[in-house]
């Protein structure tokens, strides 16, 4: 059975943009590139995101496999730097050197992600719903990068950020939403893997997780949201157009001393 992946709201009809892990995120992802993508044609989806926590790994051969099966393919990370956490996507070339200098800075130097995201870049989309940061780049004038990203799979996610909006209108009214679906788990089968997963990352018993917590992908009921600027995932993909050029060998360029 395929699953309902167009809502409609009181304003506009949308798709929600399908963003996944794969087993790349440590402990967070369970799946493996090619089951992503083969489930992916299962839903006959169009598009597909890739985030994995902090790091590039599969994107490359997230990359591959979807251009072989004809979806396209959106590179993204997850960046945390343990305190503030969004949704990064690549726009074009010069959007994944970028994303892999703001990687490096995170993950290696120690820079904090309020200091390394610049909100002016054009070269990325950044998904966030994180109060903080929100509040931070409200600020500057003629963004044209920061999106509020309801998870419309994850009704504690969901009312927590329309409970921070409702309180915030220059923040409603500031930036425009990209609603999204995290693919993490595919079927009922898979959440007692998932909830021992889970577990052992939060230090706690699996009977100590509740149901609300374990968000497996499946029909969704149309879920209302106030934003009157909704970029479905098709305008996304429209957006972000990078592909890995496969066509050509690129080498490092060493610059030699005379002597």
């Amino acid at each position: 059975m395929k699953f309902l992946l167009d809502f409609y709201t009181p304003f506009m009809r949308y798709s929600p943009l399908v963003v996944c892990k794969s087993h790349y995120s440590f402990m967070k992802g369970i799946h493996s590139i090619s089951e992503l993508v083969e489930f992916a044609i299962e839903q006959n989806l169009k598009n597909l995101c890739l985030a994995d926590e902090n790091g590039l790994y599969g994107a490359v051969e997230f990359s591959v496999h979807c251009q072989k099966v004809g979806i396209t393919p959106l590179i993204g990370v997850e960046l945390t730097d343990g305190h503030h956490v969004v949704i990064v996507i690549a726009r074009n070339k010069e959007g994944y050197k970028c994303l892999s200098r703001i990687i490096t800075d995170v993950q290696v130097n120690g820079v904090r992600l309020v200091d390394v995201l610049k909100p002016d870049n054009k070269t990325l989309f950044i998904l966030c719903n994180d109060p903080f940061l929100l509040s931070r780049w409200k600020k500057y004038e003629n963004i044209e990068s920061i999106y509020l990203a309801p998870i419309v799979s994850d009704r504690k996610a969901l009312q927590s950020l329309l409970t921070f909006v409702s309180h915030s209108p220059d923040i409603l009214r500031r930036f425009p939403a990209i609603p999204i679906l995290l693919l993490n788990i595919f079927s009922e089968h898979e959440v007692n893997l998932y909830k021992v997963m889970q577990a052992i990352v939060q230090n706690r018993t699996v009977s100590s997780l509740q149901s609300e917590e374990i968000i497996v992908f499946k029909d969704l009921s149309v879920p209302f949201l106030p934003f009157k600027h909704i970029v479905s995932a098709q305008e996304v993909a429209k957006r972000c157009p990078f592909q890995f050029d496969f066509s050509k060998y690129y080498f490092p360029r060493f610059v030699l001393s005379e002597t």
